[in-house]
């Protein structure tokens, strides 16, 4: 019987402006323009009393998450059967309150059973799920970006949605909170795995497994939600969907043995169905909050439904081939249909073939390295499929409109179809080698790999006045992944009461487009560059503030005279430069530590970007960074001075061109203490006196420090309008008995 049992706690903080930092820099864009502030131009900072002040960072996301956790199983059986059944319980809330609780309860159960001759082996496994999530559907950070000194709520405690007569900038955030979401979901599955061995040789397996999902949503917007000068009404609506899904594997496997070969052969197919129903409720137009929940009472209700049917069946075969324990050949290939392609397009086939050298084997190596544990090279090369598209792309799809013709409803087209594009291929070669030292005290490993793809399925862009602004199809181009995987693993002590192990491990990915015919023609042809990164910043070249106008500059380099199309160039890219992590594990006697530091190097958005359409001295709301403004002749910046009108030269040197250019970028890498844990187990002596087989107890903390220069909420979400990863800590305790 194992019981767990865990709370988690989690929090995050952001720097923005106060209330007095943001009215001062309203005041100072107002006056750069030459304008008083009147009631009619400058709400957020003549209606508001200034001396009031609402923290929203702090009342939107600054709370406490709890989160907590209860399994408890039973297992037994003897050699021809095992069983085991266990169930579980999880509950969490989130940083923006309590009372948002998302709740799930989950049963699973397996049994094993061998025959006295052991040549059936059966194995039954399944498993049932319940869910139900009462989360808001709105991040409240993306709220963050409205005035400090807005005032949320009336003198009653009320909602507030206007002051002295001026409506509000935006939606206020605690609207969200009225507003009742509900999902339940109910998830059961189960597989079976039978085999049989007829000779030592050869041996017969079957899989298959079987799951259905369903859920039921609902979501409840009260009149009180709506903001008055919306026009709005109460409304409501509701969702179901299911989900059923089976496969089914037969395998054949032979093996046997010629002197100093060893050969393994398998062949096999798969079958699978994917069904997936719903349908969608909008009911509107209600009299009463009170009946929101009776779709009868709604003097408006809209019905949709769905359904799709995806199908996907597969031959394959496998050979492995091994010499004396130290040379290895594989070769697989298979022919794969899937239902979401044009019927004579359904079929592709597919291969690979490998080869390895475990050269520690070698008695050369033996007598000449003897420090050399292990050594292996090995070597691949395949094609790879790719199907997930979703259904029925390939065909004309129409829905309904809400627009009648005499009285009858109508029909629109949903989507452009195209019956011609096909499986994905992805050409897969991969060269490595893997060492080990002092009896793999010391293991050493490092892989290239190179993935090619040039008729990747994406939504292609297509011009607006086609009618659609994409369409399912191959894409032109030859794509190419590569890069090196490094990892190293080092066992530095080794004692009866204490051990310590390092695993360090380094990944330098590279990306770039390597032809794409017809690019300067295509709609791709603004975004992307041959021989270069599918992420490329392909734009202006910001280079700096003028300090005597603050104003930004951005470099003409065409020398015309101004800033147009003609002046984008490359200016690197946004890919992973590297990225990798320390891990390190230490026990002595009872007491387990560890810890995870991860790193990335790349580059990232900044905190302008997310002022995308805006520009400084507009009236969101923004970071403390942009303090740092010119505001006289001589000063640096590095924020160019405020404005309050967009179509001014100040509006558009600080919006349009500023996010067309590389200025919105910088330096996104971070080094993160990720994980850290402790764990201590009860002695043995002491286990034995109150019959338990072990008591462990354990705490976790997760994202507890983060090294960075990044100008931003978050170096890995670069968006403060998101919530970041937040610092979690666990702690809890593990009985078995």
């Amino acid at each position: 019987i194992r019981f767990y049992s865990g709370i988690s706690r989690v929090t995050r903080t952001m720097n923005l402006l106060n209330t007095s930092q943001y009215v001062a820099m309203r005041k100072e864009a107002f006056s750069n323009d030459g304008i008083v502030p009147t009631v009619a131009n400058a709400p957020d900072i003549m209606l508001w009393d200034t001396t009031r002040y609402t923290d929203l960072k702090k009342l939107l996301i600054s709370g406490t998450a709890y989160s907590q956790d209860l399994q408890a199983g039973v297992s037994g059986g003897n050699d021809q059967h095992q069983f085991y059944i266990g169930g579980g319980y999880h509950s969490e809330t989130n940083v923006f309150s309590r009372d948002l609780t998302d709740k799930r309860s989950s049963l699973r159960f397996s049994t094993v059973h061998n025959s006295s001759n052991k040549k059936f082996h059966l194995t039954l496994t399944g498993g049932y799920s319940s869910d139900k999530n009462r989360l808001i559907q709105n991040d409240l950070t993306g709220f963050l970006n409205l005035p400090p000194n807005i005032q949320l709520q009336d003198s009653t405690g009320n909602i507030s949605w206007s002051e002295k007569g001026v409506n509000f900038p935006g939606v206020n955030p605690l609207a969200v909170f009225l507003k009742k979401y509900v999902s339940v979901n109910d998830n059961l599955q189960g597989s079976l795995q039978s085999s049989f061995q007829f000779t030592k040789q050869f041996s017969v397996r079957i899989n298959t497994g079987y799951m259905v999902f369903g859920s039921e949503e609902s979501l409840i917007e009260p009149k009180a939600s709506i903001a008055p000068n919306q026009s709005g009404v109460a409304s409501a609506q509701f969702a179901n969907m299911q989900t059923k899904n089976w496969i089914a594997e037969p395998q054949f496997q032979y093996i046997t043995t010629l002197g100093k070969a060893k050969i393994n052969m398998l062949v096999g197919a798969t079958w699978q169905e994917k069904i997936s129903s719903g349908k969608t409720i909008t009911a509107s137009n209600y009299t009463n909050d009170l009946l929101l929940y009776s779709i009868e009472a709604a003097g408006s209700v809209v019905v949709s439904n769905s359904y799709s049917q995806y199908r996907y069946a597969a031959f394959f075969g496998r050979m492995n081939y091994e010499y004396d324990g130290k040379y290895i050949v594989n070769l697989s290939g298979r022919r794969d249909g899937s239902s979401r392609f044009a019927g004579e397009r359904r079929f592709a086939n597919f291969g690979a073939g490998g080869i390895a050298w475990i050269f520690s084997g070698e008695s050369w190596i033996k007598k000449g390295l003897p420090f050399l544990s292990f050594g292996k090279l090995r070597g691949s090369y395949g094609v790879t499929g790719n199907d997930q598209i979703g259904d029925y792309k390939y065909l004309n799809l129409w829905g309904s409109s809400s627009l009648t013709y005499q009285g009858a409803p109508g029909l629109r087209p949903t989507s452009l179809y195209n019956p011609n594009y096909n499986w994905e291929r992805n050409r897969k070669f991969e060269l490595a080698i893997e060492l080990g030292f002092l009896k793999d005290r010391i293991q050493f490993s490092a892989a290239y790999y190179r993935n090619r793809s040039n008729n990747q399925l994406i939504n292609y862009r297509l011009p607006l006045q086609t009618g659609f602004g994409n369409v399912t199809r191959n894409f032109d181009a030859l794509v190419q992944n590569s890069g090196l995987e490094v990892a190293f693993i080092s066992k530095n002590v080794l004692t009866n009461s204490f051990s310590w192990t390092t695993n360090i491990n380094l990944t330098i990915p590279r990306n770039k487009l390597v032809s794409f015919p017809g690019l300067a023609s295509s709609s791709y042809s603004g975004m992307y560059l041959i021989g270069q990164s599918l992420s490329v910043i392909y734009k202006y070249r910001f280079q700096g503030l003028d300090t005597a106008t603050g104003l930004y500059l951005y470099e003409d380099l065409n020398r015309d005279g101004s800033i147009n199309s003609e002046d984008r160039q490359s200016l690197g890219h946004t890919d992973c430069k590297y990225y990798g992590g320390i891990q390190n594990e230490l026990t002595y006697k009872a007491i387990s530590f560890s810890f995870f530091i991860e790193g990335k190097k790349h580059t990232g958005r900044n905190y302008l970007y997310q002022h995308r359409g805006s520009y400084p001295g507009s009236a969101n709301n923004q970071p403390i960074l942009v303090l740092n403004r010119w505001q006289n002749p001589g000063d640096p910046g590095p924020i160019q001075k405020l404005t309050t009108i967009s179509s001014s030269l100040a509006g558009g040197t600080g919006a349009i061109r500023l996010f067309a250019s590389n200025g919105v970028y910088g330096d996104a890498s971070f080094l993160r203490l990720k994980n850290i844990s402790f764990s201590y187990s009860i002695p043995k002596n002491l286990l034995q006196r109150i019959h338990m087989e072990s008591i462990q107890l354990y705490i976790n903390a997760q994202n507890l420090i983060t090294l960075t220069k990044y100008q931003g909420s978050d170096p890995e979400t670069q968006n403060y309008y998101q919530l970041p990863p937040l610092k979690t800590i666990v702690f809890g305790f593990n009985l078995n008995f």
